[in-house]
């Protein structure tokens, strides 16, 4: 009997090709993120105890805010008796309710899940053919845990700071609305992939000045890939499965920008470092 050849590894995004088309491949990308989790056993069983956590998550983010915001708005201002007033008064509670939303949907799964998401941009690493290392035990499952935590807190406020400024293109008579929708939509799309490339790029030492400078020279790649993942969050169910979707996304980005020639391979970055530590000693 012929021995039964192991399965041809999956090819990374062919991103060689940049241009108007770039929101559209990198929207793609975070489709066949979707695509994977689903059809690999090893990532459906990492996916499952990820989507439970996340359905948690919102489930317990969105029922406290329904109560929470409401209260915080009328005890910082008292509810209006006109019409109008009461109008603008219920516009900024929504807005409110959907930002913080927004904002804790993005970071608390990735705070809880931290441990998690490494073993799956590792899996779909080696389903790309790549080798990758899952080694490193208790205490760099900690470090890596508290990183991640710690990122996410800082990206929050980033995000939260960036949709602050831009609450105030809702002062603009008219087109202030519909101005404040697209932008503050890109500021998160962007934002979202900042979030999830940083998992598989921090597990190969990429320093940050990498990441900065991957958001700047595919920015369309990347709002596609976030466009993705936002619109995720905003569909029933399909929410619960955003965070390892975006994890196999970010992952299938990245090594498809690797493969372009668009960020340095994680050799290239280790032997940098190895040379400069080398060099100040």
């Amino acid at each position: 009997m012929a021995p039964v050849s192991a399965p041809a590894p999956l090819r990374a995004p062919d991103l060689k090709r940049s241009g108007l088309l770039d929101p559209l491949r990198g929207f793609t990308i975070g489709l066949r993120g979707l695509g994977l989790v689903f059809s690999t056993p090893r990532l459906a069983r990492l996916t499952s105890a990820v989507a439970a956590i996340t359905a948690l998550t919102l489930i317990g983010l969105a029922v406290g805010l329904w109560h929470a915001v409401p209260a915080a708005l009328q005890w910082a201002w008292t509810p209006p008796d006109t019409w109008w007033a009461r109008s603008l008064f219920t516009l900024l509670e929504v807005l409110s309710f959907l930002l913080l939303f927004v904002a804790g949907a993005v970071t608390l799964p990735m705070m809880l899940a931290a441990p998690l998401m490494d073993p799956i941009s590792v899996a779909t690493e080696r389903l790309l053919g790549y080798e990758a290392s899952s080694e490193g035990g208790l205490g760099r499952t900690l470090r890596e845990t508290t990183r991640a935590v710690v990122n996410a807190l800082l990206r929050l406020f980033v995000l939260l700071l960036g949709q602050a400024v831009l609450l105030l293109l809702l002062l603009i008579p008219g087109v202030g609305g519909p101005l404040w929708t697209v932008l503050s939509w890109l500021w998160t799309a962007l934002w979202a992939t900042a979030a999830y490339l940083d998992v598989p790029m921090a597990r190969h030492l990429y320093p940050f000045s990498h990441e900065a400078a991957a958001l700047k020279r595919r920015t369309g790649v990347c709002l596609g890939f976030g466009a993705a993942v936002a619109l995720m969050l905003w569909v029933p169910l399909l929410n619960f499965f955003f965070v390892p979707v975006a994890i196999v996304g970010s992952t299938l980005l990245f090594r498809g920008r690797v493969a372009s020639g668009d960020i340095p391979s994680p050799e290239a970055v280790a032997d940098a470092a190895k040379r400069s530590k080398d060099s100040g000693t």
